[in-house]
């Protein structure tokens, strides 16, 4: 496994493993911000609204803070730390659903940067209920695959 593999998977683990207190508690962004022009230039970069539905932007600002030189843990901290003002001040979410945005936000910002690295293909996160993910994992288990390629095949095989 790649260093990159693993500080990403150590990183979404952290995450994952956090979601239960972070959602107890009251929602905070970091405590030491972006300098303002830095900050001012990275919310630019960022898409508008929700992250997800825009990742042709969200990618090609990752490619242009990595093009300027910029370490790509540094990448992945600054994006967090300018999208979480952004959801803060979104008044009609609970501190729960803002700890749930930025935590989904960073995961996939982290796979995001080292995915660009040295591949040709986008990850997606697509959410799913309880019992679809029961019934993906039955049907990769039946195929003897792991429930991503089961999920890769079959949309593939719908594209086609």
């Amino acid at each position: 496994m790649h260093a990159r593999t693993l500080i990403a998977t150590a990183f979404a683990l952290a995450l994952g493993a956090g979601n239960a207190a972070y959602a107890a508690a009251p929602f905070e962004c970091p405590t030491k911000p972006l300098e303002a022009a830095q900050a001012a230039k990275i919310k630019a970069l960022l898409p508008t609204g929700d992250a997800f539905d825009k990742i042709d932007q969200l990618n090609a600002a990752v490619t242009t803070l990595k093009a300027e030189g910029a370490n790509p843990v540094l990448v992945i901290d600054n994006l967090i730390a300018a999208y979480c003002p952004v959801v803060a001040s979104q008044s009609g979410l609970t501190d729960a659903q803002k700890s749930s945005r930025v935590s989904r936000f960073a995961a996939r910002i982290t796979r995001t940067v080292f995915a660009i690295d040295g591949t040709d293909e986008i990850i997606l996160d697509v959410g799913f209920p309880p019992s679809v993910v029961d019934a993906i994992n039955a049907k990769a288990r039946a195929a003897g695959v792991s429930p991503e390629a089961w999920i890769q095949g079959t949309v593939a095989s719908a594209l086609k």
